[in-house]
């Protein structure tokens, strides 16, 4: 079983996963800090992903897609995911083409880009776009 950072911490965070460095278990904030040296936006992935995650979606990597997640209503092998997520910070730039990108690509593979704003206040403003032709 290989879990990314994000669901071990998920899991751990639940109480269902503990996590060893070294023969030693970690509490969650110093886990927390291994992730966000990896991971310099943790945090925020970390906040969509548990949020999704608790809505009842079955979440994977969407990295082959430009985005940070899939999102499954069911499980993968059931049914092609629905959803693709980018996480973005309240008032982060956006290069215009990253968004065409993303929209395009999301089209492309028939499924709707939703993009993750993620406050500093913890709030999330989710925004879902989809490909519109007249």
């Amino acid at each position: 079983l290989e879990l990314s950072l994000i669901e071990a911490y998920y899991l751990a965070e639940k109480g269902i996963l503990k996590i060893f460095k070294d023969g030693i278990e970690l509490s969650l904030e110093e886990f927390k800090t291994i992730c966000g040296t990896h991971l310099p936006e943790f945090e925020d992935l970390y906040r969509n992903y548990r949020e999704f995650k608790d809505f009842g979606f079955t979440i994977r990597s969407a990295l082959k897609y430009g985005t940070d997640f899939a999102l499954y209503k069911k499980r993968p092998g059931l049914e092609h995911a629905p959803y693709l997520v980018k996480v973005l910070k309240y008032g982060q730039f956006i290069e215009p083409g990253d968004l065409i990108s993303w929209g395009r690509l999301s089209h492309s593979v028939k499924k709707d880009l939703i993009l993750a704003i993620t406050h500093q206040s913890g709030l999330i403003t989710y925004v879902a776009l989809k490909w519109f032709k007249p």
